[in-house]
């Protein structure tokens, strides 16, 4: 009976219900696409990278002249930092990885795959030493590492090092998984565009991640082509990693004394991969608080317009509540009728809500490449409506409860 003199009233007045259930269902709406989004988000700024960032740091040097001879600075710099004792491994490198600066191109299983809609697929390039690997702490799965003499002097720039293609390759297994499904990629010959050179692949390297990416673009960043060769210069990078517990000390001891050991240069940047990792993702973390900054915002929003049009309610209909308790309504009745009528607008803007996310998800998913929201997201932002919804009418719904009977006659 409540029911239904209640919808008759909020039919007659249904401005105010309709405005707050529309908040609702937006606020459904964005709570759960936001939420998924920033579950997703949350996940790409987690995803493992392969690399052993706890020891890895990176340095970089810069000539100060142009009679800087490069290619004998960078070989005597790579034997004196892998022959220190707190050295696992160092490499000179095109790229740095995490820190973006990779080169990519199109690869193939045959020079007739160019020709072919999806016959190629793209990766990134990384031109290292023989110590590539281990400096990156990388797990080498199948197949051999290369050996130093594979490994090519410094071409004088990047289309050199391109033309200089190398006949032996190491690549992830996202890579060989792509260009040869269902066969084993090593020993298979893979060809690049552009160049339209060959390469044998020697070694097959589990995982890496060049940079961080959204779940759109995660297959991208994974494969990945290692060439042996001395990136070109002048300008130099090195990655460099430490025995465990020992990268801090090292880093201070190079800080002061690398440059030093050529003439002609200087020490540009050094940075601890820690630091680097966390750089690398601080526009995905940004987007991430933002979303959730905004889902917050928009449920504060919609606290406030139910808060309020309830508080509004209790004060138009002050006299009528009175009466309901001069003819023997109980406060618990009243604040049931109150809180009823709230039910009952919230639920109606739960299931436009319910609609409205499911078309904006779906949207969402193709524009974005991803699939839609779990299921259970939809119920969990219902309940969380629904509780939010009663928190916010209880003060003005208690307020309703507490009218004295004796209103009902001040102005008779």
């Amino acid at each position: 009976m409540h029911v239904r003199a209640l919808l008759k009233a909020l039919r007659r007045n249904n401005s105010g219900p309709l405005l707050v259930g529309a908040q609702v269902a937006i606020t459904l709406a964005v709570l759960v696409n936001v939420s998924y989004m920033v579950r997703q988000n949350l996940a790409d700024l987690s995803r493992p990278t392969g690399l052993d960032l706890d020891n890895m740091f990176w340095l970089s040097m810069q000539p100060t002249s142009s009679d800087y001879n490069y290619a004998p600075a960078t070989r005597a710099d790579l034997m004196y930092l892998n022959s220190r004792p707190d050295v696992i491994a160092a490499t000179t490198a095109s790229g740095l990885p995490q820190g973006g600066g990779t080169w990519g191109l199109e690869f193939a299983p045959s020079l007739e795959a160019f020709e072919r809609p999806g016959g190629t697929t793209d990766g990134l390039i990384y031109f290292g030493t023989d110590r590539f690997l281990d400096a990156l702490g990388l797990k080498l799965v199948s197949g051999r590492n290369f050996k130093p003499e594979e490994v090519k002097a410094p071409p004088p720039d990047g289309h050199a090092a391109l033309g200089e293609w190398a006949p032996e390759i190491i690549v992830t297994r996202a890579l060989a998984d792509k260009l040869f499904p269902n066969q084993n990629a090593l020993g298979q010959v893979v060809y690049a565009s552009l160049i339209h050179k060959s390469a044998t692949i020697i070694g097959i390297v589990q995982y890496m991640q060049a940079h961080p990416a959204s779940a759109r673009f995660e297959d991208q960043v994974e494969r990945i082509v290692i060439v042996p060769m001395i990136a070109p210069g002048p300008d130099a990078a090195y990655v460099v990693r430490a025995r465990p517990g020992q990268r801090s000390a090292l880093m201070a001891r190079l800080e002061q004394s690398f440059a030093s050991l050529q003439p002609g240069r200087f020490l540009s940047w050094i940075e601890s991969y820690t630091v680097t990792f966390r750089n690398a993702r601080e526009g995905m973390r940004a987007n991430a608080i933002i979303l959730a900054v905004v889902a917050v915002c928009v449920l504060a929003i919609t606290v406030v317009g139910i808060s309020g049009l309830a508080a509004f309610n209790v004060t138009k209909r002050t006299r009528q509540l009175g009466i309901r308790r001069a003819i023997g309504a109980s406060r618990s009745q009243i604040l049931s009728l109150v809180l009823l009528e709230n039910l009952i607008i919230t639920s109606f803007g739960i299931l436009l809500g319910i609609a409205l996310t499911l078309i904006s998800g779906l949207e969402l998913s193709r524009i974005y490449d991803l699939p839609l929201f779990p299921w259970y997201y939809l119920p969990v932002a219902a309940v969380l409506l629904w509780c939010v919804s009663l928190l916010a009418v209880l003060l003005p719904a208690m307020r309703a409860a507490s009218i004295p009977p004796a209103l009902a006659t001040r102005s008779v």
